[in-house]
């Protein structure tokens, strides 16, 4: 009797022990599956973030081009008259009365002779090098010019550039030019954010190059402002803006994935040991109804 009890008491304890094995192995089968199914679902919605983020970007840059090409044909006499009497006070006064209401987000403006030189006197505060290199490249490149964010003279206001050609009194090729502040960008790629990630604008050339990020999303920056070797390979998804240097890219939040993959793993943990505490009791049942 005694040798049946222990066999029984054996075969109790093995079928224990494998169906713990069996349960250990299913909980990690499903973490992998949880976690390898979360990073898929992330990079989707990353992808899906950046490409809708470029995607209003372009329309954005591009209907303020269009705008900027309106405005210079429907005001072409008195852009001309600005450009006849530069020192007329009264004249400049009224043109920037109407950029600024035409384009409230802009942050300066001249015209140009067909060699991209500045017509306009006194504006080196407002116009700064770069934009005049701006200018004098948009003056060769046939309508060519891709946006990018550089900063104004003072250095306090980033912005971007865009230009058209209009008839001038000395040539048909002379150029409007227009500064736009980049805050309206910030606000597209914020709202573009999905929960847990960080939507930036880097430059094309120089992807570790940060052009323009939300104030909420610099946290995952370091302290430089530009993307590091670890930044880098963390990047999920990158799509290019059209008629820019820019690509837009999206970084995961510092705890996106460690915290998803903890409360995964947790889970997984607490359920295996509850099967190990439901399997201690029914084995200490069976040693009572044994012995008795």
């Amino acid at each position: 009797m005694n040798k049946k009890i222990k066999q029984a008491r054996k075969l109790a304890n093995e079928l224990i022990l494998v169906s713990l094995v069996m349960v250990g192995l299913l909980l990690v089968w499903d973490a992998t599956t949880r976690i390898s199914g979360f990073n898929d679902r992330q990079r989707q919605l990353a992808m899906q973030s950046v490409k809708a983020a470029a995607s209003e970007l372009e329309t954005y840059i591009q209907g303020y081009q269009r705008a900027v090409d309106i405005f210079a044909e429907e005001n072409r006499f008195f852009l001309s008259n600005v450009e006849l009497w530069p020192q007329d006070k009264a004249l400049y006064a009224e043109l920037e009365e109407k950029i600024v209401r035409f384009f409230p987000d802009a942050l300066s403006f001249t015209i140009a002779d067909e060699h991209g030189e500045t017509l306009l006197p006194g504006q080196e505060e407002l116009v700064g090098p770069m934009c005049r290199d701006d200018l004098k490249a948009f003056a060769v490149s046939e309508d060519v010019h891709e946006a990018y964010r550089h900063q104004s003279p003072s250095g306090k206001y980033p912005h971007f550039d865009l230009m058209t050609h209009w008839e001038g009194s000395s040539s048909a090729e002379e150029i409007f030019f227009i500064s736009i502040k980049t805050d309206r960008i910030e606000e597209v790629l914020q709202h573009a954010n999905v929960l847990g990630h960080r939507l930036m604008l880097v430059r094309r050339n120089d992807p570790a190059s940060v052009e323009i990020i939300p104030p909420d999303n610099r946290d995952v920056l370091p302290e430089d402002g530009r993307l590091g070797d670890k930044e880098m390979r963390l990047i999920s998804a990158t799509s290019p803006v059209v008629n820019t240097r820019w690509d837009v890219v999206v970084l995961p939040g510092n705890t996106l994935y460690s915290e998803a993959h903890r409360n995964i793993l947790v889970r997984s943990i607490l359920i295996f040991m509850g099967f190990v505490v439901v399997s201690a009791i029914m084995r200490m049942i069976l040693l009572d109804e044994d012995d008795q």
